[in-house]
């Protein structure tokens, strides 16, 4: 096993760049590297690239964000040669997307697949990182680009019992990828009803003799924008990607902007419940109204996603506790799906209410709440991710005197514009904590990021080129490093 207290010593660097992960952010920063002309090696624990896309393979996974804006605007040719089948893609279709495109950048030769990131150690007198790999390869370079998303780190179940369980176990986030997964027949519980828990729910459904669904916390679940591509829209994208690309830049969310409707302020009731209907069938709820920060104008979004959501259910039970009460509109990113709130009406599938009864424990044939036990062939953990902060502390970091970064993380993150740490010199973490993230369109985040680290790193090169540097030991002339942040090399 590489040991975790190496360092680069006198060793000159593998390459310039180490890149770890190969979803969205990952693929274009190998591509950007290169394009730059960085020497550059990447690192992925999957067998292809994807990231969250090629292990979250569960039934019914897909984006909620639509194919118009959720894919790669900086080559004007992957834009126009790659045409989508459905306004909202599955994960089969996004992870071949994917595919393509770092087949068409040619970076999968850059690529370590099957191999973990194990430790990464920086060197404070060399100024280089050592990366230490799952596969025992110990790689020294100048910047490390940690390209691991958010949603990277499956999140796991603190539930007495969990190793007890004596049927079949999955989780969402880790779908088996070597092998076909058979509900069908099969009593299945699934824990959660979060994103990955409403888009799966349905699915199963599909096949299982019976379905238990455990939910703690009810979340608003909209429909989805689903459907055929516009030819009109697809050609008005190719015309010119990269305006569409500075357009989504400028925008807050990222995306395209679908449409935005009155002042709620300006309006009457009737022409309130007018603008709420039209954002429904529109699918942008969101901006229903023009000044929708208002509490008010939150308050009327939140009663009318909720009484839609509650027309759809039968049971009058089930349809109270499978809308949030608890938060507003926009107060947690919503679901989308068009059949999993009709779910609830089939006769073989239910709802546990975990605030009422919670779980007491898993059996070795089950789970007990407080009020039943519920005997279970399968149970499906829709639990999701450790997300933003889990990938970056499970990967053994090491800075500037041997700061380890869970540790400096260990009341919460801190960085720099959500890609850089203090202590932690030359280390990049695009679509990390602090930074959009999951509340903006994570394909044009990548780009976004991934350009400023670069965009830094180019500086510090010139710098380090036109003599801005610093001795690392001022008692000897031994190795020197380019400055760490614009504001360092003030007075070198």
């Amino acid at each position: 096993m590489p040991d975790e207290n190496v360092n680069a010593g006198n060793r000159a660097p593998d390459c310039d760049v180490v890149v770890v992960g190969a979803g969205f952010a990952g693929i274009y920063a190998l591509w950007t590297a290169r394009k730059r002309g960085y020497s550059v090696r990447g690192f992925e624990a999957g067998s292809d690239v994807g990231g969250t896309w090629y292990w979250n393979a569960y039934p019914g996974a897909r984006c909620d964000v639509d194919s118009y804006s959720y894919a790669y605007f900086f080559d004007n040719e992957v834009v126009r040669d790659w045409d989508w089948s459905d306004i909202c893609a599955r994960q089969p279709e996004i992870q071949n997307y994917l595919s393509f495109v770092a087949d068409r950048c040619d970076v999968k030769p850059l690529i370590t697949f099957d191999t973990r990131v194990t430790a990464s150690t920086y060197d404070e007198s060399a100024g280089l990182w050592t990366v230490s790999t799952s596969g025992g390869e110990e790689v020294v370079c100048r910047y490390l680009v940690l390209a691991v998303g958010a949603l990277s780190e499956p999140k796991a179940p603190d539930i007495e019992g969990v190793d007890d369980f004596q049927g079949e176990k999955y989780f969402t986030s880790m779908w088996p990828k070597d092998r076909e997964v058979d509900l069908s027949g099969k009593r299945v519980g699934v824990i959660g009803t979060g994103s990955s828990g409403v888009q799966a729910i349905p699915e199963i459904a599909k096949v299982a003799s019976e379905v238990v669904v455990f939910q703690r916390t009810a979340n608003f679940v909209m429909p989805t924008c689903g459907g055929p591509m516009d030819p009109d829209h697809v050609a008005m994208l190719r015309e010119d990607p990269q305006a569409i690309r500075e357009g989504m830049r400028a925008n807050y969310g990222g995306t395209r902007p679908i449409a935005m409707g009155p002042r709620f302020a300006e309006l009457d009731e009737a022409g309130r419940e007018k603008a709420l209907q039209e954002a429904w069938d529109g699918g942008y709820m969101m901006t229903a109204f023009y000044d929708a920060h208002l509490p008010e104008a939150n308050e009327a979004i939140s009663e009318f996603v909720r009484k839609r959501m509650h027309e759809q259910v039968e049971d009058p039970w089930t349809a109270n506790q499978i809308v949030p009460w608890d938060h507003p509109y926009g107060g947690k990113r919503p679901c989308m799906s068009d059949v999993y709130l009709q779910t609830y009406n089939q006769p073989h599938v239910r709802l546990v209410a975990l605030k009422e009864t919670p779980i007491e424990r898993i059996t070795v044939d089950g789970i007990t709440t407080s009020a039943e036990h519920v005997p279970l062939d399968v149970i499906v953990f829709a639990t999701g991710f450790d997300a933003l902060t889990g990938p970056v502390r499970s990967m053994n970091i090491k800075g500037i005197g041997g700061a380890v970064m869970a540790d400096v993380w260990a009341d919460g993150p801190v960085n720099y514009l959500g890609t850089m740490v203090h202590g932690f010199p030359n280390l990049f973490l695009p679509s990390s904590a602090m930074s959009p993230s999951v509340l903006s369109n994570m394909a044009t985040l990548a780009e976004q990021q991934v350009d400023f680290v670069f965009d830094t790193v180019d500086e510090l090169e010139r710098r380090q080129a036109s003599g801005c540097i610093r001795s690392m030991n001022r008692r000897s002339s031994g190795p020197r490093k380019p400055c760490a942040t614009p504001s360092a090399c003030r007075g070198h």
